[in-house]
């Protein structure tokens, strides 16, 4: 029975290994081809709104990926030095699917976008979304006792892969309005961009001081100052109030992090 556990668990970890081939397959294609004759960000050209962020932004994407193979590297290694089964059985039962099913619909979702069917693209993030909210939840990422390796190697990939899925996810959500033909003044973009900030502002908060992951926060901190740089460059006088929430969003995840470690420190 445990020669028959600890072979399905190679083989997950075998097929978790090519769906994150796969999943880099797809983004490779979709720069040196690229899918469809558009890159990535000439289709988000194509439905603009006032959240997307500079481009610069998008090099998280390269951490993520880099994480995501270290990730890979650590399950083939519990999976066949057969050092710590009991670690290995733990990890493939709180894991399950959820990581073969994320990077499929990575790889799905880019030929969607490529493809410019956007509300497909949409519900492939969401799915992509769940996907990753999924094993923040079976590992207790940041909100349970964790060792030096599962930090390194599942905590940090997945809270920054979450963290930026959840801006992207918003992001997508306002192309999909662009896309759908949704026509409002500069006023309304500007005050529905707020809002999407403040929403992102707000998950970002309850992330730190619900599940004490600051990493999904910095992520934020992150694509705030990509979307306040972008409108810095644009330098419309309307839209110092996108640059003026950015700046404040940054401040109050600031201040909910410093707080946060506060709380940890005193107890």
């Amino acid at each position: 029975m445990v020669r028959h556990e600890t072979l399905h668990y190679k083989n997950r970890s075998v097929f978790n290994a090519l769906a994150y081939i796969i999943m880099i397959v797809a983004n490779a294609l979709s720069f040196l081809l690229p899918i469809n004759g558009k890159k990535t960000n000439e289709i988000s050209e194509e439905y603009p709104h006032l959240f997307a962020p500079a481009r610069i932004t998008f090099s998280i994407w390269t951490i993520i990926y880099l994480a995501l193979l270290a990730f890979i590297i650590y399950q083939l290694w519990l999976a066949f030095s057969n050092k710590a089964p009991g670690i290995l059985a733990n990890f493939m039962l709180r894991m399950k699917d959820w990581f073969l099913i994320s990077s499929v619909a990575n790889a799905c979702w880019l030929f969607a976008w490529h493809y410019d069917l956007i509300p497909l693209s949409v519900a492939i993030m969401f799915i992509l979304l769940l996907s990753l909210l999924a094993i923040h939840i079976n590992f207790g990422i940041a909100t349970t006792p964790a060792t030096l390796p599962e930090k390194i190697f599942i905590n940090f990939p997945f809270s920054l892969y979450l963290g930026w899925i959840s801006i992207t996810t918003i992001a997508n959500i306002a192309t999909l309005l662009v896309y759908a033909g949704w026509k409002a003044s500069i006023h309304t973009q500007i005050i529905y961009t707020i809002l999407m900030v403040g929403i992102s502002t707000l998950l970002s908060v309850g992330m730190i001081l619900l599940r004490n992951n600051i990493t999904f926060a910095l992520v934020s901190v992150w694509a705030f100052y990509g979307i306040l740089i972008k409108r810095k460059a644009a330098d419309v006088l309307e839209e110092n109030a996108i640059i003026h929430s950015c700046i404040i969003a940054i401040g109050v995840i600031a201040v909910t992090i410093s707080w946060q470690l506060y709380r940890k420190q005193k107890s």
